[in-house]
């Protein structure tokens, strides 16, 4: 039998399994999810704002810079072409007046006399060597950067194209050879420098 000593806590409840009553464990709560409050947007720290800020005025300062180089390349590269078409120009228009003055009598003498009129050739060679040389000397000192890749290509064309009629035109004038218009390879170098023939 129970004593009044023993009886059950009011708290929990009890249940009877025979003469001595048996009190129930309690139950551990389970653990609840703790909501956790959001806390202020992630910003980024100051030093990152200005090392953006500092590479942004860097990389438009270069930019500008780059852009006035290329403008003066431009310019100078467009200068060398202009003065190398006139050249062009004029020697064709000297060399080609004398082979269609001498082709009659070049192609019905033979020998000497076709030697000698082929060393008329040598006079209107030395009249346009200086200004071809001048055009030849203007683009070879034309400088460029070597990412500027479309100016590089004309640079190139031109000087290939001055370099070759600078050779033919000095072995004409010292050595009276005909036949300067129909130069096969100064003919491809002039197309590739985007120079007009002057007898076109």
């Amino acid at each position: 039998m129970s004593s009044a000593t023993e009886q059950p806590d009011p708290g929990l409840p009890s249940e009877l399994l025979g003469d001595e009553p048996v009190r129930r464990r309690r139950h551990e709560p389970e653990p609840e999810w703790i909501e956790v409050e959001p806390g202020p947007p992630w910003r980024p720290p100051r030093w990152l704002w200005w090392v953006v800020a500092v590479t942004l005025v860097v990389g438009g300062v270069a930019w500008y810079a780059d852009h006035r180089v290329r403008t003066q390349e431009a310019v100078a590269v467009a200068r060398c072409e202009h003065r190398l078409s006139d050249a062009s120009a004029m020697s064709e228009i000297r060399m080609g007046a004398m082979d269609n003055y001498l082709r009659p009598a070049l192609a019905s003498t033979h020998g000497v006399r076709q030697l000698h009129l082929a060393d008329l050739m040598s006079e209107p060679a030395r009249r346009a060597l200086p200004d071809v040389q001048r055009a030849d000397r203007a683009c070879g000192q034309v400088s460029v950067k070597p990412w500027h890749f479309s100016l590089v290509a004309r640079r190139n064309a031109a000087t290939a194209y001055s370099g070759a009629l600078v050779t033919l035109l000095q072995a004409v004038a010292s050595q009276g050879r005909a036949y300067f218009h129909h130069d096969p390879a100064l003919v491809r170098l002039r197309e590739a420098a985007g120079v007009d023939s002057g007898l076109d």
